[in-house]
C-alpha cells in the first residue's frame, strides 16, 4: 500500500473571521466524519493540518520574500495523508473530502516516495 498526500490549494484566507461558530462547528463535524471513515477503513495516515495563508518564500540564493495575496489560488492551505493501493484509489478517497465545500479550492494528489536505505 502506498501513501498519498492530498495537498489543498487555495481557499478563503478570511474563512475563520467570516464563519460563525455554528458554521465552524458543522464544518469541523464534516471533517471529523470524513477522517473517521478513512480511519475505519485503515486508509488515514494523518488528517494533516490547515496552514496559515501568510508566510515567506525563500529561494536558493536565500532571498526571502512575502507570499502575496495575488497568489492565494496557488497557495498550499493544508494537507492530509492517506493510504491507497493506486493513484485512482487515492483520488477516490479525496472525492469525499470536505475541503471541496470551500471556495476556490483544488486538491493535488501526490504519491509519497519510499526512500530505501540503499537509494539514499
Amino acid at each position: 500500500m502506498n501513501e498519498y498526500m492530498l495537498v489543498y490549494k487555495g481557499g478563503d484566507p478570511d474563512f475563520h473571521k467570516n464563519t460563525s461558530p455554528e458554521e465552524m462547528g458543522a464544518t469541523m463535524q464534516r471533517w471529523a466524519e470524513w477522517m473517521g471513515k478513512l480511519e475505519a477503513q485503515g486508509k488515514l495516515v494523518t488528517g494533516g493540518a490547515p496552514l496559515h495563508f501568510g508566510g515567506k518564500r525563500m529561494n536558493k540564493d536565500k532571498l526571502v520574500t512575502d507570499i502575496t495575496a495575488s497568489e492565494f489560488k496557488e497557495l498550499v492551505s493544508g494537507y492530509s495523508i492517506v493510504k491507497a493501493t493506486t493513484m485512482e484509489e487515492a483520488i477516490e478517497l479525496a472525492n469525499d473530502c470536505p475541503i471541496f465545500e470551500a471556495p476556490n479550492i483544488e486538491v493535488e494528489v501526490r504519491e509519497i516516495m519510499k526512500l530505501e536505505p540503499e537509494n539514499i
